[in-house]
């Protein structure tokens, strides 16, 4: 790319470990030259080098509100947008600021 992302977020932790494994491969200095961020926030970005930086979020109350909205479909509910917790950054070492 003419002009290569500054961050890429994944969609969950694993992914952005093999995101994390493919730069290393790629000599691409992570977070020097991107800044990769994992969604799920499990242990697993914590013994990664570096650590991956998060979106951390409650999965099990997500689940939940998820549930409750299935059950009110099937008791007949209108269908609608639901505001659901907003994920906290969980700033490690995979992350920095903008280059340039």
């Amino acid at each position: 790319m003419a002009e290569p992302p500054t961050v890429i977020l994944y969609d969950n932790d694993l992914m952005a470990i093999a995101g994390l494994s493919t730069f290393a491969e790629l000599e691409v200095p992570v977070p020097e030259q991107v800044s990769l961020l994992a969604w799920d926030d499990s242990e697993l970005c914590l013994i990664t080098h570096p650590q991956l930086s998060a979106l951390s979020h409650d999965v099990m109350a997500f689940g939940a509100h998820v549930g409750r909205r299935v059950f009110d479909l099937l008791d007949g509910a209108e269908p609608a947008a639901h505001l659901d917790s907003t994920p906290v950054l969980v700033e490690r070492q995979s992350t920095a600021p903008p280059r340039g």
